[in-house]
């Protein structure tokens, strides 16, 4: 009896085996999930994004994008459908507007072609100053034509254009130092072809569509306006806005009058008036400003 008390003493308790097959379970499960999440990244919030991914693009060249292309990345977009119309998605008229992925990879888009796209680094936006003219500490007190009934109507870029004609704002020194002839003209929409230049690169534009928000002929000059009428100051403006119009202008009239171009922003109670010049006229980037003016009605 001592001998088996002994033994059963000396006799270790075996250990609990472990529950491999549950241990097994978790560690395949866990690891489903986390290759689950690996081949899942987050999807697209805008659809710019969404749009540069179905290109497999990086943001490292200038490519072309098309109409069409745009459009069939809506298949596979959880968004709503009409966020994916070319003719929005293009409308980037300042540097600020542009979708964040395209400031991320520092680029900017630009029609070449009826429903064709180049994504490009190249400088198509001129940076708006708002500093009052150090030449010039105030607004100049501009009266308004009273004899129309109609001038006082609407608050739209035409009706404040109009405004500015018939006070005679167009026919001073700064501007066209003439009488106005013809106009307002070219108002609406026009297709444009030419051949054009972004730094050392030529691009071909063929049937693009450019508006014009007013135009004025005088005996020797051609006054083409860009106009804003907001409260709110823009960072800046795209070139192509008053350079289609000049190309245009070039190619049918052959340069025989000299070609002012206006960007003008009433913005609040202060009309702004810039005024540019392009050095080169087959290059696009060759904008310079000119001359910077502000005027209020009085």
């Amino acid at each position: 009896m001592e001998n088996i008390e002994e033994q059963v003493e000396t006799t270790p308790t075996p250990a609990p085996k472990p529950k491999k097959l549950k241990q097994k379970i978790n560690i395949t499960a866990l690891s489903v999930l986390n290759l689950k999440d690996a081949e899942a990244p987050a999807p697209a919030t805008d659809p710019w994004t969404h749009i540069l991914n179905c290109q497999n693009y990086d943001g490292s060249c200038e490519i072309t994008i098309s109409s069409k292309n745009m459009k069939d990345c809506k298949a596979t977009w959880k968004g709503q459908a009409s966020q994916f119309e070319p003719r929005l998605l293009a409308y980037q008229t300042s540097a600020c507007s542009r979708p964040d992925i395209f400031k991320q990879h520092g680029i900017s888009i630009l029609p070449v072609k009826n429903g064709t796209y180049i994504l490009t680094k190249k400088k198509i936006y001129q940076t708006l100053d708002y500093s009052q003219p150090i030449d010039s500490p105030q607004p100049v007190y501009i009266k308004r034509d009273t004899s129309s009934i109609l001038l006082s109507l609407g608050d739209s870029e035409t009706s404040f254009i109009d405004n500015l004609r018939y006070c005679g704002v167009f026919e001073r020194p700064e501007f066209l130092n003439e009488p106005i002839t013809h106009g307002s003209l070219l108002n609406g929409r026009h297709r444009c072809s030419f051949e054009m230049k972004l730094e050392d690169v030529s691009y071909s534009v063929k049937g693009v569509q450019y508006e014009v928000d007013s135009c004025f002929e005088s005996a020797n000059k051609i006054l083409i306006i860009e106009g804003k009428n907001t409260n709110t100051e823009f960072d800046s403006f795209n070139i192509r806005q008053l350079y289609f119009p000049y190309r245009e202008i070039i190619e049918k009239t052959k340069a025989k009058k000299e070609i002012i171009c206006l960007f003008i922003h009433k913005c609040r109670e202060v009309v702004h008036i810039w005024k540019y010049s392009f050095t080169e006229p087959t290059h696009m980037d060759s904008i310079i400003l000119t001359g910077h003016y502000t005027f209020m009605f009085e």
